[in-house]
């Protein structure tokens, strides 16, 4: 059988419909290959079992988090605010996504039964983590934030960015953000980090252009 991308897509597809409509611990591989339509064999030559398929969505959303975060970092801006609202409304679209939340709830009801590869199963949160202290690092440095742990100050960044929806998450409460819910949730995460982190005279200028 000759392998492509495009079934191995669609397989990693379906697997990851199955996992969230039935649970991971609950479904087959004979879920899975129902749901793409292909022989049973045809899913094992991709695939050697749900953990692999398992992490091979954990890595495929690690790099898609950590992909998008990094661009937002690198986009120019010409305030600290604003660069940090873009910041936050990537990471936010990405971690609330349906995919990424399902994943979640699964590396939560395995934890200890079955090994994952370390540089996925954090869904790249050791990278994001890295990236955004280097970008604060370097706000320090040119002064638009006071001097400080850099790395401290990015865990406190994505603590309030996710602390509205942590619950929901690992639950599955409720529906996901609704119209504007991810740009609001940015302003407000980064309004409060600024408070803590941004010079008394740059907060003052900030609050003047709109920030609560």
């Amino acid at each position: 059988m000759k392998k492509t991308e495009a079934r191995r897509g669609a397989i990693l597809a379906a697997a990851a419909e199955v996992f969230q409509e039935s649970g991971y611990e609950r479904c087959s591989m004979s879920d899975i290959g129902a749901r793409t339509g292909f022989s049973k064999t045809t899913v094992y030559g991709y695939f050697a079992s749900k953990e692999t398929m398992l992490a091979a969505l954990l890595e495929e959303a690690a790099e898609r988090g950590v992909g998008a975060v990094q661009a937002a970092l690198g986009a120019p801006a010409a305030q600290i605010d604003a660069l940090l609202e873009r910041v936050a409304g990537a990471y936010l679209s990405f971690a609330l996504s349906a995919s990424v939340c399902t994943l979640r709830r699964v590396l939560v009801a395995t934890a200890g039964r079955i090994e994952l590869d370390a540089r996925w199963r954090d869904l790249g949160a050791a990278r994001i983590n890295g990236a955004l202290a280097a970008c604060l690092r370097a706000q320090m440095d040119a002064g638009r934030l006071l001097r400080g742990d850099a790395h401290g100050a990015a865990l406190q960044f994505k603590a309030l960015l996710e602390a509205p929806w942590f619950e929901r998450v690992l639950f599955d409460q409720g529906a996901g953000p609704g119209p504007g819910q991810v740009e609001e949730d940015a302003h407000f995460a980064v309004a409060t980090f600024l408070r803590a982190w941004a010079p008394s005279s740059d907060m003052r200028a900030l609050s003047t252009n709109g920030a609560p």
